[in-house]
Parts: C-alpha cells; structure tokens; sequence
C-alpha cells in the first residue's frame, strides 16, 4: 500500500508533528507500507529519508499576506466588538481563502497526487493546515486520512471539507473533544497517541559528563525545558520561576534547550533578556538546538513542559518520561490525560511561575517523592511505544484500504528506484 504523507509545518525548525510523522514511518513495515513524505520547506531530515530509500519532496506553498489594510481602521476594529461580527469576518476570510490560496495550491498538490499515484494520503497537520491537500485528495478521488495536532480555529471551510475526508485521527481525546465543539464532523474519529521509540531514546552518556560539558557542578539540582522557543512553549515561565528556586538551591541550574523558531525570534530574545535583567547568567543555560535530547535530559533531575496555552499532546513529557525522569507539566489541553498529579508527574496551571517554582523546590528537597514519580513515570510510558502507535494507525490504513477496495500487497519498490524517485 502506497502512502503519501503530508507535513506542512514550517520555520526550520523540526517541531514534535514532524518528530511524530518521522518516528511513525521508521516503524513502518515496509513490505507492506510504501511511504513517500512531502515537506512545505527542505529540511536536513530529508537527506536522512532519501538516503534511506524513502522518496520526499517538497512543495512550496504561496500564501496570501495575513495583515490586511483594514485591520488598520477604527471602524474595522470597532465592528469586530459587536456581537457575532467576529465569527463573520473569520469565515469570510476563510473564504476568501479558500479561492484565492487554497485551491490554486491544491490543483498544484494534485499534480504531486497524480505523479505519486497513493493509495492513501495522511496529512499531518489538522484540517486548517492541510486544506489543499484535502482538496487536491478529493480531486483525485484518492482517500485521505487527517490527523489533528492541534486546537485550531475551524471555520464553515473546514466544517463543510471535513465531511470528504476517509478519517480523522487525533493526537487525545481532548483534540477530538475539541473538534466536535466546533462541529468538525469527519466520518469517523480516532485518536492514537503518539509513539516513542522507547528503546532507542536512552542516554549514550553519563550524566557527570553531560554535565561537565555544559560547565554545570555534578551535585547542582537541575531543571530543564525542551523545545523550539516560540511564545506559546512558554520557556519565560521557567526563567520568572528561577528566582524562587536559587533563593532556596543557589547552584540550581534550569535548561532551555531548543532552537528558535523562525517566528519565534524576538521572543527568544526576550527570553534571553529577561534570564539577564534578573541576575541568573549563571543559573539559565541556553543550549540551543540540539541532536542529543536524551542526554540533556539524562543530566537533569526534572523536565518540566512549561506551554502557556493547551498543549494539545506534549511530545517532550513522554521523552522525559522514557528517561525516568520527574515532570513537571502545565495543567490543560491533554496533557492530563496521561500526567497524573503524585502518580507519574506534578501538574500546575499554566503561565504560573510561582507555582512552578513551587513545585520545583518541593521535589529538589524530597529525594523519596523524585524517586516515587520516576517510578511512576517510567511504568507509564509503555503505553507510547512505537510499535503500539505503528500498529493502531496500520489498522486504519488497513480498514480503509478494506473499505475502498484498496490492494494490500502492491510490490515494495527496490530502494534504488525510491530513491531516484525521491530526487
């Protein structure tokens, strides 16, 4: 079976969408699942596909301009105040949209759909995000599968598409919760968590030699954050919370480690200001992106996930978790579903350095409850192994193909021939 999978995420940046989608193919049997990916931007990621048999290839979408010259009127901004204008403006737009970006971007998608010839296409991005693909799937009558990341803003666009699509996959229940308010009604729903490779994400080195690396004292309590630094991660909140902390642990020591996402720049910056203006050069280290996650991780004694708006899954949490690591996690979005607070992490509301710090200095100064949400932590991680992700979203594939008519057993390409397909 043909599978054509869609990543429309951007910024150069490879964020926990793309880690997902790329974890999900490694899993992939190939004997019986042929995968070709394609990216909205070149990304090193690609180089490591290619090389390994798997065909990608990039499309380049053309966006109209997201500020307007209205937005600049009191009159604009005024009416946008009464009651039910706002929702008729965003699904106006949306339309305007539709015509003028999305469908000359999916009839050019539909070419890639008709060249590439799938069985199945997975578009990994929720329905906003890959509406052209959507439409470009329905032109070429090929099944489409969209997996929702995300607690988007739907529109009559997305609500009237929806109804097309094979079926819709969600990160949690939460997602799923979340489109059904917003009367996003697919023919049917799943939602798979998504996976780790649990045997392979394991530091490769000791702990004292991370540490060494990084100029941090091998007795220093410390806390770190993972992931691309874009506001709504939230790495402010730890840097606010610090204060609190090295009052009490003066060594403390927190982590941001990520790079800087291209829309995400000022705020780093920001971030970085403010770790200077309260007076903790020493105590807040900025790794910057990084290939070696598990062993930052491995150095810490706490990973929190610091996200000031819902995270709608919270791939570093699972990662922390697969390291015995405590966490600490922001309490919204889904992240419930699978933290529980005393059992295998500590939650707190979100954007609230006072209870981070809070918490923090709690499990720095008790050895026995680090130890009991270590425990609990990595017992319940299993739950996100690879090969059960694999083999949930292979049933889907499988039961559509069942219900299209969709042959299971078409002949794997030799690697040689994918790979020249892929350039």
């Amino acid at each position: 079976m043909k599978i054509l999978f869609v990543e429309a995420s951007s910024g150069q940046v490879v964020g926990g969408s793309l880690t997902g989608l790329l974890t999900l193919i490694d899993g992939l049997d190939r004997n019986r699942y042929q995968p070709t990916l394609v990216l909205y931007e070149e990304k090193p990621v690609g180089r490591r596909l290619r090389a390994k048999g798997i065909p990608v290839r990039v499309f380049s979408k053309r966006r109209l301009p997201k500020e307007h010259p209205l937005q600049q009127s009191p009159a604009y901004r005024s009416a946008k105040t009464w009651p039910g204008v706002t929702p008729l403006l965003r699904n106006l737009r949306a339309c305007v949209t539709f015509l003028f970006e999305t469908m000359p971007a999916a009839l050019r998608f539909a070419r890639i759909v008709r060249e590439e010839k799938p069985d199945l296409i997975h578009a990994c991005n929720g329905f906003r995000g890959n509406m052209e693909v959507i439409v470009a799937a329905i032109l070429c009558r090929v099944p489409c599968i969209v997996h929702c990341k995300g607690f988007d803003k739907h529109t009559i666009v997305e609500r009237v598409m929806a109804r097309r699509v094979a079926s819709a996959i969600c990160m949690t229940h939460a997602i799923e919760d979340h489109c059904r308010r917003q009367k996003i009604q697919p023919p049917e729903y799943h939602v798979v968590y998504d996976g780790l490779d649990l045997s392979a994400f394991r530091p490769s080195r000791p702990r004292e030699d991370v540490r060494e690396e990084l100029g941090i004292a091998p007795d220093a309590p410390v806390v770190g954050v993972v992931g691309n630094i874009q506001m709504w991660k939230g790495q402010i909140v730890l840097v606010e919370a610090m204060p609190k902390v090295v009052r009490r642990f003066p060594d403390a020591v927190a982590l941001i480690v990520g790079g800087a996402h291209r829309s995400g720049r000022g705020y780093a910056a920001r971030v970085r200001a403010r770790a200077n203006e309260l007076g903790l050069e020493r105590n807040v280290l900025f790794t910057g992106a990084r290939d070696d996650v598990a062993d930052l991780m491995g150095c810490m004694d706490v990973v929190v996930h610091t996200s000031v708006q819902p995270e709608p899954f919270g791939r570093v949490i699972i990662e922390g978790m697969c390291v015995g690591r405590p966490i600490v996690a922001t309490n919204a979005g889904g992240v419930p579903e699978f933290v529980h607070d005393g059992e295998n992490g500590l939650l707190v509301p979100a954007g609230d350095p006072d209870a981070l710090a809070d918490a923090l200095c709690r499990l720095f100064t008790d050895p026995s409850l680090r130890a009991r949400l270590s425990e609990g932590a990595s017992r319940s991680v299993s739950r996100f192994s690879i090969e059960r992700h694999v083999s949930a979203v292979t049933r889907i594939y499988d039961s559509l193909a069942s219900r299209h008519g969709i042959s299971k057993s078409r002949e794997a390409p030799r690697a040689g021939s994918a790979l020249a397909a892929g350039l």
